[in-house]
């Protein structure tokens, strides 16, 4: 493990110092990404503090991938940075995406959606998945289904299941 860097020590203490988390630590994985891991309160979720984070922090200070954990680890081995307590900063990249992003941002109520986001670990239910089909499928011309939302790992899946469809 590598020392993390200055600009994750400052999103790191950027939570320390908000009221929906009670401590943070920056860390850098075996693989090069940077960690940001954060202790939030019960009543927080962890998108709420990711969302604070990309409205904070340049783009460049964001880390590669912010999890959710009971308590802070000594290094970054072992953390699950793929599981429903993480969330990455990874911004939508093709035009789908992007569209996407849009109107998933829209239907739940987001200022910003990442292309690895899940709707349901983004607070999506039946109602707004009911909305949001509708709206993919007039504006984008896509032909989804709630299967196809409910099955697909994160936006980035269903931008790929349009754009195959088409």
């Amino acid at each position: 493990m590598s020392a993390p860097s200055a600009d994750l020590d400052t999103a790191a203490t950027l939570l320390r110092d908000h009221p929906g988390a009670t401590d943070a630590a920056a860390l850098r994985a075996a693989d090069g990404r940077r960690v940001l891991a954060v202790v939030p309160d019960l009543a927080t979720a962890t998108v709420d503090l990711r969302d604070h984070l990309w409205e904070t922090l340049d783009p460049a200070d964001l880390p590669d991938v912010l999890v959710a954990v009971d308590t802070l680890p000594a290094d970054a081995a072992g953390l699950d940075t793929e599981g429903p307590g993480s969330h990455t900063f990874r911004a939508p990249s093709t035009p789908t995406e992007e569209d996407l992003a849009e109107i998933w941002a829209e239907t739940l109520g987001r200022p910003r959606i990442a292309a690895d986001d899940n709707f349901l670990d983004l607070g999506g239910d039946s109602m707004t998945a009911a909305l949001l089909l509708d709206l993919t499928n007039e504006r984008l011309e896509a032909g989804l289904t709630l299967g196809d939302l409910l099955s697909a790992p994160s936006l980035a899946a269903i931008a790929e299941m349009i754009d195959r469809a088409r």
